[in-house]
């Protein structure tokens, strides 16, 4: 009767993740390609995949043909968005289906460690805890294509091999490699993992275990897949890439406001108490702490280890005096492994209606939650009416090659750009959409230009007298493409 009862439990669980699962690819990988491009950081690692895929460069990543040295990150993230190229095709879902992957495996590893490690409760809350998060799917994360969902797959993995060498601290070395592969998704972030790992293994007292062999064998690890490429690089240019990294993404980011990113100490618990499902999770690790206090039980390390891998980030990043939330998205997993962990024991023991009271209040929240993540990507639709029209217009095979100019709205939007250069996110849009060449100068460098050329240009602010002479080849809204006599 027993061993029935465990089969049934055991299908329940298998088909309870799966339909979780399920949901989550609805979340992840629905309209991935709807949303217009993000101006900054996502189009500008588009930009360098594409550029490094058309040289056949796995190296020196660079933008409109010149060497790269404002998005300062090696290319791990950039061969993923070459991988959805080759698989999709140059266009938005290219782009960032290996984001959305990556949030996919984090999820299933998450949910798989704790199902091993904890129990079938700690491991569907965990993976509801991180469908429910509407974070995952803002900017910058699982539904763009940015560096971070990437780097947080590879530091969750970094943290459950920290996790697990409480038992064998051999799993360090596992720890040591995805410190490497972070480094290569997102530069000097990763030293996060490092600075958790040694946290952890002094309050677990591992630290005593380790000899001079062990340690020469992590930092081996550790440089593993970054040697290759930066020998590479330094080839190439020497130690300029690697110094701009360490003086921007290091030193000015933690010493001055760069980019207007400023926020104050509290930036980061401000953001997450915006965050309806990490309210949630924060409240009940409070609740559980204060419980384990008044019955004086000592952390276990699971729990020193998931209290580190939360705050760690936060409270280093919040020394820098620049501020960026995605740099923080590394503690979701850790706040959704932790309310698993609660809840699952929530499941069991006294008081059990109390217990089971609780755990259906979370479950429903988180839910609740969940179905509105649905509702928002289900209602997705294209936004920016210069992506719609290059959709709309170019063609590889007849634009590729071709010279196009842009001449935005005399009053745009974006601020401190010039209205006759590309914005980084219809740049990315027209050269995937027609592997055309795109120069600045607007419609004066247009008429001039002695190459065929086309001419995008909105009705606000159009130059009609020196477009009189020019060929009128599409309109979209208040857009017009124009192609020169050449």
């Amino acid at each position: 009767m027993q061993r029935k009862l465990r089969l049934w439990r055991e299908a329940a669980y298998w088909l309870a993740l799966g339909l979780l699962l399920a949901l989550s690819v609805l979340l992840l990988f629905q309209k991935l390609g709807v949303f217009s491009v993000q101006w900054a950081d996502e189009s500008r690692h588009g930009v360098n995949a594409y550029e490094m895929m058309q040289r056949g460069d796995w190296v020196v990543s660079t933008y409109r043909g010149e060497t790269d040295y404002w998005n300062l990150k090696p290319p791990l993230s950039m061969y993923g968005i070459m991988l959805g190229y080759k698989l999709f095709g140059y266009n938005t879902v290219g782009l960032r289906f290996y984001s959305a992957a990556s949030m996919l495996c984090t999820m299933g590893l998450l949910a798989l460690w704790l199902r091993r490690r904890v129990g079938r409760v700690a491991s569907l809350v965990s993976q509801l805890f991180l469908m429910a998060c509407f974070i995952v799917y803002g900017p910058h994360f699982a539904r763009f294509g940015d560096a971070d969902a990437l780097y947080v797959l590879v530091y969750t993995l970094a943290m459950l091999c920290m996790l697990d060498s409480a038992r064998d601290v051999r799993y360090l070395y596992g720890s040591a490699f995805c410190f490497g592969l972070a480094f290569m998704a997102k530069s000097w972030h990763a030293a996060m993992i490092p600075v958790t790992c040694l946290a952890f293994v002094c309050v677990t007292g591992q630290i005593r275990k380790l000899r001079p062999r062990q340690y020469a064998l992590l930092i081996f690890f550790g440089l593993l897949p970054i040697a290759p490429w930066a020998v590479a690089r330094i080839r190439f240019d020497g130690l300029a890439f690697f110094k701009a990294m360490l003086g921007t993404d290091v030193f000015e980011r933690a010493t001055t406001v760069l980019e207007g990113h400023v926020g104050g100490w509290f930036y980061y618990g401000e953001y997450l108490l915006k965050e309806p499902a990490c309210v949630l999770a924060l409240i009940v690790c409070a609740g559980a702490l204060v419980w384990r206090v008044a019955l004086r039980q000592k952390p276990t390390s699971l729990a020193w280890g998931l209290a580190l891998w939360i705050w760690v980030p936060i409270v280093l990043f919040s020394l820098c005096v620049s501020k960026l939330s995605w740099y923080i998205f590394s503690s979701l997993p850790a706040l959704g492994a932790a309310l698993g962990v609660i809840c699952g024991k929530l499941a069991t023991g006294r008081r059990r209606v109390f217990r089971l009271a609780c755990l259906l209040a979370c479950v429903g929240l988180l839910g609740y939650w969940t179905a509105g993540n649905l509702r928002y990507v289900s209602a997705l639709k294209p936004s920016d009416q210069y992506a719609q029209l290059m959709e709309s217009f170019f063609l590889r095979e007849r634009d590729s090659g071709m010279h196009a100019y842009i001449q935005y709205e005399s009053e745009n939007p974006y601020a401190e750009v010039d209205y006759r250069q590309w914005v980084q996110g219809e740049l990315l849009e027209a050269v995937l959409a027609g592997d055309v060449i795109c120069l600045d100068g607007g419609t004066a460098a247009f008429v001039n230009d002695p190459e065929p050329a086309y001419l995008i240009a909105h009705e606000t602010g159009r130059e009609t007298e020196l477009l009189r002479d020019m060929q009128t080849v599409f309109e979209w809204g208040p857009l017009t493409v124009y192609r020169n006599n050449r």
